[in-house]
């Protein structure tokens, strides 16, 4: 015949020592979950380091001839457009891929708000050099406020933009004070 298992316990005993076992257990939990999190954080660091060394090797401005410069707005150098006055303004980006080439560029003002957004691959014709896109956009720029053509995406590692003609361009117009 088998008998029921009985033990006498102690209550009053048993409390404390089940909290201060309960204690110990959630601190192993959590001990092994903040272990976990903070090698998560680390790996989270090195991949937001590594995209960021990727976005600076890839990422480029995309710098024009300069042909007219009414007021000293465009920088050469830069290719930064910084608005001379306040006013609503018409920017424009034309380029022209090389042949099989594409390219993904944005016109950004202010703070990088896209204003316009340009995406093209050149596969028309064998006998063109390229065909020339374009794209625009109109914002209200306060005197000082930036623009500039953003190069998203380019497929080769050299040249994308045929430099042969005078087409491609970066301009804007005040069309409004």
């Amino acid at each position: 015949m088998d008998a029921p298992l009985v033990a006498k316990l102690d209550m009053a005993k048993l409390t404390p020592q089940l909290k201060v076992y309960i204690y110990e257990e959630i601190r192993k939990i959590l001990h092994f979950t903040v272990r976990i999190i903070i090698s998560d954080i680390g790996k989270l660091k090195d991949e937001t380091k590594q995209l960021n060394d990727i976005i600076d090797d890839k990422v480029k401005n995309v710098t024009m001839e300069l042909t007219v410069n009414y007021d000293d707005g465009y920088d050469n150098k830069t290719g930064v457009f910084t608005a001379p006055y306040s006013g609503m303004n018409l920017l424009s980006v034309q380029l022209c891929p090389e042949m099989n080439d594409s390219i993904h560029a944005y016109i950004k003002v202010k703070n990088g708000k896209i204003l316009a957004d340009l995406n093209f691959r050149n596969n028309v014709g064998e006998h063109e050099p390229c065909v020339y896109v374009s794209s625009n956009g109109v914002d209200f720029l306060i005197k000082g406020d930036t623009a500039w053509v953003f190069c998203a995406h380019a497929n080769s590692k050299g040249d994308v933009i045929y430099l042969g003609g005078h087409g491609n361009s970066f301009s804007g117009t005040l069309i409004h004070k």
